[in-house]
């Protein structure tokens, strides 16, 4: 009997529509699965499948991927009851040909069910064995006509696989959070991160204001409206084209950041003329909030372990004109004050490395990609570049260590650990009012922020600031 989930071992003939969105989404799904690299990297990677799409086709490659990916768990349940081999045991493109099929028939009622299974069926038969093809035929037809008589698990018996399948997240993480939360705020957090959010970012107001940027952008977006908490903030929903084709984003009047994350560098509190570190600076989304927030006066250093992000960096600081930015490519890890010619810094951010567990609803892969074992080896990284940050910091300036994850051995455990060695710091309240954050329960009394899923459209944040005693 032919092996549906063996590959084909001769050469594979080249395709005839290379420019076909589905197929583009399955390679892009084939080479995320394969990395531990996040999702955004990958499409970064897969530019040149992506270009020669139409734009129309564009969109509805990335409506695949993040759809199939977001909720591959339940498709994977849909499809098990009428395959006779265990979904685990067939090859990776075979199985995402299958989830990407059953995504379109589920979720995408302007798909023909005839176009999703005809296409999974041609590609199979490019890709393997002609059996392999009438396999996923065989499936796909039982499956599109019968998947909603599949039942879920039974909430009364197992409400932990009842929620991991119906909102398509993994058991691990279902289990860890109704131990913390309760039955019922769980299944609402994990119904939340399937809802697509809303496209954020930060009016550059070095360039221009908040009610300008809007009504620069209103005829390019659907439902545009400013955030409630920060001041720079704006959301819209379906823009009708790519925003960095905008003209608002070419002149750089915005850079492109959930709330959440804005509310960290508001919690740094910068000011003109000082100096600061960005201690974990990436592309330099806060970097540009940093010196927005200076006035573009003073002295901004940016680090990181990459030199091609450093290099973006410059380019994006550039595009917002910002000229007091310098880079350099520090591990914070390793770092000493002889790096920063023992001069020492008024305020350091230290935005870690993290799980993401936070950003799910924007990273869908990530929840297939973490483990335990991964947020134990975070925290511990987290906590030894916290303590190194001290060290850079002059007696009297502030230390703000922010995360985009919610689980408390990444924040609160790390914070706590923190105090716990150096007795010269001291945790200070994160804005100067907080009775709106505290209202909404975005501020505890221990003085940290923390922000979930799905709680007012923001990504899911820890920041704490510290103050360096003078004493």
């Amino acid at each position: 009997m032919t092996q549906p989930y063996k590959k084909k071992t001769e050469k594979k003939k080249s395709s005839p529509l290379l420019n076909d969105p589905r197929r583009v989404s399955l390679n892009i799904l084939l080479a995320n699965q394969k990395t531990r690299r996040p999702l955004d990297a990958v499409l970064e990677d897969s530019t040149s499948g992506l270009e020669p799409l139409s734009r129309r086709d564009r969109g509805l490659a990335n409506a695949l991927i993040y759809g199939t990916l977001r909720w591959q768990h339940y498709l994977d349940w849909l499809i098990q009851p009428f395959s006779n081999r265990e979904l685990k045991t067939l090859a990776p493109d075979i199985l995402y040909l299958m989830r990407l099929a059953m995504f379109q028939v589920v979720f995408m009622d302007r798909i023909p069910v005839s176009a999703a299974v005809n296409t999974a069926v041609d590609i199979a038969r490019e890709r393997a064995h002609k059996g392999t093809a009438g396999f996923v035929n065989a499936v796909l037809r039982k499956a599109v006509s019968d998947y909603p008589n599949v039942a879920l698990p039974d909430a009364s018996h197992d409400p932990e696989e009842q929620i991991a399948v119906s909102t398509s997240m993994p058991i691990t993480l279902v289990r860890r959070w109704i131990n913390r939360f309760g039955v019922n705020p769980t299944e609402a957090l994990c119904k939340s991160i399937n809802n697509i959010p809303p496209i954020t970012v930060r009016t550059n107001a070095l360039k221009t204001d908040r009610e300008t940027l809007i009504t620069r952008l209103k005829d390019d977006v659907e439902e545009i409206f400013p955030t409630d908490f920060s001041l720079f903030g704006v959301s819209f929903h379906k823009p009708s084209r790519p925003i960095f084709e905008t003209e608002a984003f070419q002149s750089g009047l915005f850079q492109v950041q959930d709330e959440a994350a804005q509310l960290v560098t508001e919690i740094l509190d910068p000011k003109p003329g000082e100096r600061i570190l960005d201690a974990c600076a990436g592309l330099g989304g806060k970097s540009g909030h940093i010196a927005q927030l200076m006035k573009d006066q003073g002295c901004l250093i940016a680090i990181d372990t990459d030199n091609t992000k450093l290099t973006r960096l410059m380019q994006e600081m550039a595009r917002l004109g910002v000229t007091i930015t310098e880079t350099r490519t520090v591990d914070l890890v390793k770092a000493t004050p002889a790096d920063f010619d023992n001069t020492l810094f008024d305020r350091v951010l230290v935005d870690a490395p993290c799980s993401g567990l936070g950003v799910l609803r924007r990273n869908p892969d990530a929840k297939w990609k973490h483990n335990k074992r991964d947020i134990a080896r975070l925290a511990i990284r987290q906590q030894k570049m916290l303590l190194n940050a001290a060290d850079l910091v002059k007696p009297g300036g502030r230390l703000v260590f922010a995360v985009c994850s919610c689980e408390t051995r990444e924040n609160e455990d790390v914070m706590t650990g923190f105090l716990n060695e150096r007795s010269d710091f001291e945790i200070v309240p994160p804005f100067k009012n907080s009775e709106k954050m505290k209202k909404h329960n975005m501020v505890s009394e221990k003085g940290f922020m923390r922000t979930y899923p799905n709680h007012l459209e923001m990504d899911g944040f820890f920041a704490v600031a510290f103050t360096k005693t003078l004493s």
